[in-house]
């Protein structure tokens, strides 16, 4: 990648922001607290302090924060504080402060006031928001690995340490570690170097998907369709915390089984989301500042094209013989990839709101289908990019029909409407 571009970060993204996650995860537990004296773990004392339920209520929890980070961290924090006496609150975790978790839910209603009332607005309105919303979501998911998945974490660590006292070594309460880590001196640092990995890798396979849902919704023409799916998934969360509530054990297997089925998504899910990423940070690039010619076409394909998987990202260009290459490098630093996609005469250059999009053609029935998603930064330089490669510019479906619509409208009514002579028999 060249010049200012933001795409070219893209291809550094998953392993130093996972690396960063991990180092702010360690450095989060600064923040926790002391524990708190635990309940006997009789089963006659009260089955939810066995170590097994524990578990399945962190997985829950995981899961939950996973699907919304900014509900679940403000959802937790609130709890904590409440159920906290109040001589331990100031020693709570930030997010478990009034400060934290009211900003939070103020930022949450006003998401729920944009779907609300954002139906009846003009996409043009409604649409940044969506992208601001989606960048809250990102830095969301990122607090809420970095602080609340290690001390929910840790939580359970805590239980599995006062079930069985051998699990908790001499060595933790050793002054020079404690020195360093209070918070880890007193709690079995093996089972966090175990359950912290697996957590973030459970809770970033959830919410890949959950954000990939984010993703599509932003380019969904239907804003009733966005507040149905968004409602829908308040359910399934209110669901879920219910479902642990009565049965903890029932509501972590089913949580177990979402992991495993986000796990099996996650790559598509991760395609999905810098799809989103990229087209999302170049739309508000577009608004700022605009072009009439850029120096390279690019953008995703919609569909595969050989061994280019779909949503590949890369750039166009114009072949020999009048036809369109597509020229792309895997995880955007990669070797290169060249594929021939057709020729210009096949290829229309469709217009759209937010991002226009080559189509191809199909010489059999003529229908055309989406090939490529442009940037958006393309639609000032959309002239440009169809004497570049050749190609013709059309309106979408809707404009067309409309367009046909009024066309239609006016020669009806049009005074100088030429008479349909008869032939008199």
């Amino acid at each position: 990648m060249h010049g200012t571009d933001p795409t070219r970060f893209a291809a550094r993204f998953p392993l130093p922001f996972l690396l960063a996650l991990l180092l702010l995860a360690t450095a989060a537990q600064a923040d926790i607290a002391p524990p708190k004296p635990l309940p006997s773990t009789d089963t006659a004392a009260g089955g939810s302090h066995l170590p097994g339920v524990a578990l399945a209520e962190g997985i829950t929890q995981i899961t939950g924060v996973a699907i919304s980070p900014l509900l679940g961290v403000c959802g937790v924090g609130a709890w904590e504080y409440f159920t906290s006496a109040p001589a331990e609150r100031p020693a709570l975790p930030w997010f478990c402060h009034p400060l934290a978790w009211g900003i939070g839910f103020g930022i949450l209603s006003l998401v729920l006031a944009k779907d609300l009332f954002g139906t009846a607005l003009p996409a043009v309105l409604k649409k940044p928001l969506d992208v601001v919303e989606l960048f809250e979501d990102k830095l969301s998911a990122i607090v809420a690995s970095a602080a609340l998945v290690p001390f929910l974490d840790r939580q359970i660590a805590e239980h599995f340490a006062a079930s069985d006292p051998t699990i908790a070594s001499s060595a933790l309460a050793a002054p020079g570690l404690a020195a360093i880590q209070p918070a880890l001196a007193q709690s079995p640092v093996w089972l966090l170097a175990l359950f912290v990995p697996l957590s973030l890798i459970a809770f970033f396979a959830v919410w890949l998907s959950s954000h990939a849902l984010n993703v599509l919704l932003l380019f969904s023409p239907f804003g009733l369709l966005d507040l149905l799916l968004k409602a829908a998934r308040l359910l399934f969360l209110a669901g879920l915390v219910l479902l642990s509530a009565v049965a903890p054990v029932l509501a972590g297997i089913l949580c177990l089984l979402l992991v495993l089925v986000a796990l099996w998504f996650a790559p598509r899910a991760f395609r999905l989301c810098v799809f989103g990423t990229v087209m999302s940070t170049d739309l508000l690039r577009s608004l700022v500042r605009q072009s009439d010619r850029h120096e390279r076409t690019r953008g995703f394909l919609a569909r595969s094209r050989g061994s280019l998987a779909p949503l590949s990202f890369g750039a166009l260009e114009r072949g020999d013989e009048g036809a369109v290459v597509f020229k792309s490098r895997f995880l955007f630093a990669g070797p290169q990839r060249i594929r021939t996609l057709a020729q210009s005469a096949d290829l229309q250059l469709e217009k759209g709101f937010v991002f226009p999009s080559l189509r191809e053609r199909d010489p059999a029935t003529g229908r055309t289908a989406a090939l490529l998603h442009l940037l958006p930064r393309h639609r000032q330089d959309l002239l440009h990019v169809a004497r570049t490669l050749g190609l013709e510019i059309v309106d979408p479906p809707v404009v067309r029909g409309a367009k046909a619509a009024m066309r239609r409208l006016r020669e009806s009514f049009s005074p100088t409407r030429p008479e349909i002579g008869t032939e008199a028999t």
